[in-house]
């Protein structure tokens, strides 16, 4: 099977992609092959080793519209029957993962990880972060990833819910939703009849997550930025985790770096178990 795998490019992006490629490869099955794809949003300054750069997006002038305009994009450079849109600072750490990909994408048409609790956003459903789809779906649907912005296009809109907007988006009535990158996806798919699977968010202060930390010092720089490093986990197990802001924080940050050694901590202690 070939599996399309798209990231999209912005600040301090390049390195960041780097690095979930070298994760990804770590714990590949080996039956498939991957379209290692990028597009080159807003303020990227190189391209990432080892991937094809499909498209160029235009500067809309605002982050989240930048963003789902890129989304929308990578759409046309589809090839596979098996797609995966995944944010650059991002690292997948299951063993098989790509096999898990098509096992999930056998039984419905949409699959990936939630956003976490705590923010204004759909909840059991499958997030922008990590969005993995089958291509016939575009045969039935638009999967359109912009937001909605107030008049001046510069914030995000936020629109209150009725009953039948809640059950779709999975919230409370009269809650409002962040119109953030993505929004509309849930009730293109559910109106569309299409079927979803999802892994449940857990964030950094959680007790389940599985990422250790080095010491103290480092467990507590990490939990300053609660709704950063969140992980996703299958079937028990971490599946993915996401460093969040990687705009504002690059790799080599603090931060970023305190992410990454976490990860690396468990690669290495996963590669000990398996020699």
């Amino acid at each position: 099977m070939k599996i399309d795998f798209f990231t999209f490019l912005g600040p301090n992006s390049a390195d960041y992609a780097e690095y979930l490629k070298y994760t990804c490869e770590i714990f590949l099955s080996g039956k498939h092959e991957i379209n290692w794809k990028c597009v080159n949003s807003i303020g990227c300054d190189r391209i990432p080793d080892g991937y094809k750069c499909v498209a160029n997006s235009k500067n809309m002038e605002q982050v989240s519209m930048n963003h789902g305009t890129a989304l929308n994009l990578a759409q046309n450079y589809i090839e596979s029957e098996y797609v995966i849109f995944i944010d650059a600072d991002m690292a997948i750490l299951y063993k098989n993962w790509d096999q898990v990909i098509i096992n999930e994408l056998s039984k419905y048409d949409c699959f990936g990880g939630a956003f976490g609790n705590g923010l204004r956003k759909y909840r059991n459903f499958p997030s922008v972060y990590l969005f993995a789809f089958r291509s016939h779906i575009l045969n039935k649907v638009k999967l359109d990833f912009l937001p909605k912005l107030r008049e001046n296009k510069r914030h995000i809109y936020h629109q209150k819910l009725n009953e039948q907007e809640a059950d779709y988006y999975g919230m409370q009535p009269g809650k409002s939703i962040h119109c953030d990158t993505g929004w509309n996806i849930p009730l293109i798919i559910k109106k569309a009849g299409l079927t979803f699977n999802v892994m449940n968010a857990v964030g950094i202060t959680s007790r389940h997550v599985q990422l250790h930390f080095e010491d103290v010092q480092q467990e507590e720089l990490c939990k300053r930025k609660p709704k950063h490093m969140t992980e996703w986990h299958y079937n028990g197990k971490i599946f993915a985790t996401h460093k969040h802001a990687s705009g504002a924080a690059a790799i080599n940050s603090e931060l970023g770096n305190a992410w990454k050694r976490r990860i690396d901590l468990y690669i290495k202690n996963y590669q000990e178990e398996i020699v």
